[in-house]
């Protein structure tokens, strides 16, 4: 995300970590790109709201971070079973 101040950012590491779930082709690699981003997001969410070296959020990234969590939730859901974690696709 570029926070609009002119400098060239290289996107964090939960944005990394969810455009490889969103991009992965292969649905038995899904439970584990799903696993690293979910924690990336809620490592990042917890730096910025809660930690007491709080980093700033970017302008428009805590919004980013619920929606990915979101989609990444839902996601889990769509392709695993609850109970056994297992494809259903």
């Amino acid at each position: 995300m570029n926070g609009g101040n002119g400098e060239s950012e290289v996107p964090a590491e939960w944005e990394e970590l969810y455009k490889n779930v969103l991009f992965e082709a292969d649905v038995h690699n899904l439970p584990r790109r799903i696993e690293l981003a979910k924690h990336a997001v809620l490592d990042r969410l917890e730096d910025g709201t809660c930690s007491r070296a709080k980093r700033n959020l970017q302008a428009g990234e805590l919004a980013a971070l619920r929606n990915a969590h979101r989609t990444l939730s839902a996601l889990e859901q769509l392709y695993f079973t609850e109970n056994e974690g297992k494809l259903t696709a």
